[in-house]
Formats: C-alpha cells, structure tokens, sequence
C-alpha cells in the first residue's frame, strides 16, 4: 500500500513550496531530450532564520518513473531542516525513465546540473559553495550515491560557463538507496542483498570527491538494507566518515505514516546529529570536507611555519593553541587573496587582541592591513569603548552587526570571507560582519561619518586585496590564543 501512496505521489507534478521553479537547462540544450519525459526543475527554501551557511539538495524517489518535490519523502526533511535555520534545494528531476538508455541516466544528468547551479548561486545568498549536501530516498537514494561517487564522471557534455563549475557534493544522505548492488540493480535484492560476491553496481565510482555519508535503511526493506551496509563498508575501506543506521523491522518508505517515537518517526533527529558532528550545521563553513589548509602545524616549530620574532609566540596546550608573550604580530609566509580563514581563539580578561588580513607591510602594519578585532567585551575597561573597537568589529571603522563574544577564558570560533573589497564575518554560528571597504575612500571619516582614529592613516578603498594573514599578540597584560588555524581559497 505504502508504495502505492508512493508512485501516485510520485507521478504528480504537485504544487510548489517556497520560491520559483527554476529551470536547469537553457532552451534547447537540455541533453538526452525525450519528449514524454517531465520538464526539470529546482525551487530554492529559504528559512526564515538563516542559521547555516550549508545547502541541502532533496529528491524523491519513485523507481525513476515519477518523483515528486512535496511529497513523504522530501517535506518532512526539507521542512525540518527549513526551521532550524538550512537553506533546501528541492529538485524535480527527469522522468519516466528514458527510452534506449540507462534508467536513471537523464536524473542524473539533472541532478549534476543542480549541483552546479546551486554553487554558482551560493555566494549570491551568503551560502558556502563548498558546503552541498544531497539525499534522496529509494530511487532518489541511488541518484544521491550517483551524485555523491561519481562527481567526476560527466554525464553530459558541457554546454555553457555553468558547466565549468565542479559538481561534487560535500556530504550526502542516501535513504533506503536502490539499486545499488548487483543483485538488485533494477528490481527487489533477488538474494536479498545477502551474497557478499554481488559487486555494488559499477556506476558508482567511488572516486576521489566521493564525501562523506549519512546512510538510512529499514532491515525489511525489499530493496536490502546490504545496499548501504555495503557502501557503508566501501567507504570505511577508503578513509571516507560514514554513519550507518538500520533500523530493525522498517520497510521501505519506512517515514510514511510511522509510530511516533520509533527510529522510523525520529531518522531526522539522526541524521541531524551526524550533521552537527560533522560541521556541516555550525553556521561556520564546514571544516571537515572543504578544502582547508591548515596554517599551523603543531608538530613543527612555530618559527619556521610563520614571519615571527623569535621567542615570542609559543605552544599553550594539548589542543594546539598557541599564545604570544608581547606585542609582536604572527605573519603567514604567504600572501592571500579571496579566502575564508577560520579559528577558534579565547581571550584573557580584559584582552584586546586582533587578526589582520590583507597587510603589504608587516613593518608598518597597522594603517596598511585590516583589523578584525578581538576584545574582552565584557570587561569593565571596555564597556563603553566605541562600537567600532568591538569584538568583531573592523577597527576603527565598522561596528559588528551584533555583539556574541563568550565570555573571557571560553573558546570562541570565527570565519573570515574575504572576497576582494567584501569582507564578512561570522562569529560563533552567527553572521556579524558584511562590509565593502569600497566605500572606505577617505582616512579621516567612515562613510557612516562617525570618526576614524588619526593612526589609521590609509583609505581602505586604496588598500590592496591581497596579502599577508597576521594575528596580533598579547596586548597589554592580558594574552590572546588561537587554535585551529586553517585557510582556503574561495
């Protein structure tokens, strides 16, 4: 009955929730046309507190002979994951299955795409491109492993500058996947998954973009949950965070009409852990499966990984932090442009500290660099400080959109975007900074008219976007630290 409700949910175009269809493909150039098959679409759901900077794709299934976009089988995540601050993509794929080629080969042609213009629309909606997630269920299950293992098998010749974007996702959710295994590769597990020679299906390549994975399969599924407790150990052979979840006595579409209270009623609560334990819902960019370099190595001396004066900064604990003993600033070798660093740090009481970016004169750095500044807000030296000298803030010339430093001796985290003149910030989940420093064209007044200090003698509108990453040391008696250091290019 439940797969009935399934494929006449499926076959529907249905009505859609949030904003505009948006087509993928431009008139004319959709490959591998058929002309019985749906038109293609995605809708973006855009929560009414945007708390992450993660996206998530969403499919249904529906055998690759229907789908649908408001169905069991994508409201209940797009709508949980809606109200807790994440930004869903909901995607109308191709269907039925095309005649005279694989079943799911127009899918997935859709589903790359979809990747690709969600990256190219990120940064637009102050989301991280690098921070894509994709699940589907049953049918969708597969095309979420399709999407997710094989990112840099094309399937489809590119057709404008959309298609030079990569189509990789940064983690997935396959739900009750099909198809997976030899023994089922168009129908139920015919030896219920059990016979450990079937190979998993050779479309999925497992190849080096492959992230990693939330898998969720009831154990009386017709469809065997062995099609993820086998990609589950695919991965853990290849060094890639897997989750598995079986759930004991679930069939298939084990979320339509569930018991309250059982795992098949709560999956969503689980899948939402892994998220949180995998950085993927911080608010911060996902620090596990994006390209970051790490700018301090603990194993190596501080000295020869940074621009620094011997002696004064220094290892403070088992976690890597680092802290300096006097007023003397810790260089990168390197100079950086369009970036995102990001750090945790915690601050003494009453410190007042900084991170610089941009600096093409570490001698003379203060009117040649931009100051994010970290400051012990609650201090009592500090609590009628001008708002543009807040944690937070860029000195001197930008207050933060709000104030949420912890308190001093707590471990606060912090990401920098800088993209040429746009710098934004996001300080413990929450955005507090989006500044263009294009409008900073004089050095004596900000653009709000509110004063900058005489020692700030450098319009930052002539200031280059490209430099040294500094951090300052300790600032008066009280000491900053810094842990977790990485970079990455956006």
């Amino acid at each position: 009955m439940k797969m009935k409700l399934l494929l006449a949910a499926a076959v529907m175009c249905g009505a859609v929730f949030g904003g505009a269809e948006v087509p993928l493909w431009p008139e004319g150039k959709m490959p591998s046309r058929q002309e019985k098959q749906c038109k293609p679409f995605l809708v973006w759901h855009t929560p009414k507190e945007l708390k992450s900077t993660a996206i998530l794709i969403s499919v249904s299934g529906g055998s690759y002979m229907g789908n649908s976009i408001t169905g069991f089988e994508v409201a209940p995540i797009r709508d949980y994951f809606l109200e807790r601050g994440v930004t869903v993509v909901t995607l109308k794929y191709r269907v039925p299955r095309p005649k005279g080629l694989p079943k799911h080969l127009t899918a997935w042609q859709d589903a790359q795409r979809t990747v690709r213009l969600v990256r190219a629309e990120a940064a637009k909606r102050g989301l991280d491109p690098e921070n894509i997630g994709f699940t589907g269920c049953s049918a969708g299950g597969h095309l979420t492993l399709m999407v997710a293992t094989s990112s840099q098998t094309p399937a489809y010749e590119p057709i404008d500058d959309i298609d030079k974007l990569p189509c990789h996702v940064n983690w997935a959710v396959p739900v009750y996947p099909a198809y997976a295994l030899a023994d089922g590769l168009d129908q139920h597990n015919t030896k219920g998954g059990n016979d450990l020679a079937d190979a998993l299906d050779p479309d999925l390549k497992f190849d080096a973009k492959t992230p990693p994975m939330c898998l969720m399969h009831g154990d009386a599924d017709g469809w065997s949950s062995m099609n993820s407790v086998r990609v589950y150990h695919k991965l853990r052979t290849m060094g890639i965070p897997a989750e598995l979840h079986v759930m004991a006595l679930e069939p298939h579409c084990f979320m339509n009409e569930p018991t309250p209270g059982t795992p098949a009623d709560t999956w969503k609560g689980r899948v939402w852990e892994w998220a949180v334990k995998m950085d993927i819902l911080s608010g911060h960019p996902n620090s596990r499966v994006a390209p970051w370099k790490p700018l301090y190595d603990r194993s190596k001396k501080i000295e020869a990984q940074f621009d620094v004066q011997p002696g004064v900064w220094h290892p403070a604990g088992r976690r890597g932090e680092i802290t300096a003993e006097k007023d003397s600033a810790l260089w990168t070798k390197t100079d950086y442009e369009n970036f995102a660093l990001d750090f945790e740090y915690k601050l003494d009481p009453g410190a007042n500290s900084g991170v610089l970016i941009y600096c093409c004169n570490t001698k003379n750095w203060i009117p040649n660099a931009v100051e994010i500044q970290l400051l012990d807000d609650y201090a009592e030296k500090w609590g009628k400080c001008d708002p543009n000298w807040m944690n937070a803030s860029l000195f001197g010339h930008c207050p933060p959109l709000k104030r949420n430093v912890r308190k001093a001796g707590e471990w606060n985290r912090m990401t920098v975007f800088a993209r040429g003149k746009n710098i934004q910030i996001i300080c413990n989940g929450e955005k507090v900074m989006d500044a263009d420093l294009s409008k900073w064209t004089s050095a004596k007044k900000n653009p709000d008219g509110t004063k900058i200090p005489s020692w700030l003698s450098r319009p930052w509108a002539e200031l280059d976007t490209k430099g040294k990453v500094g951090f300052q040391g300790k600032h008066g008696n009280a000491r900053p630290y810094f842990r977790n250091i990485r970079i990455r290019p956006l």
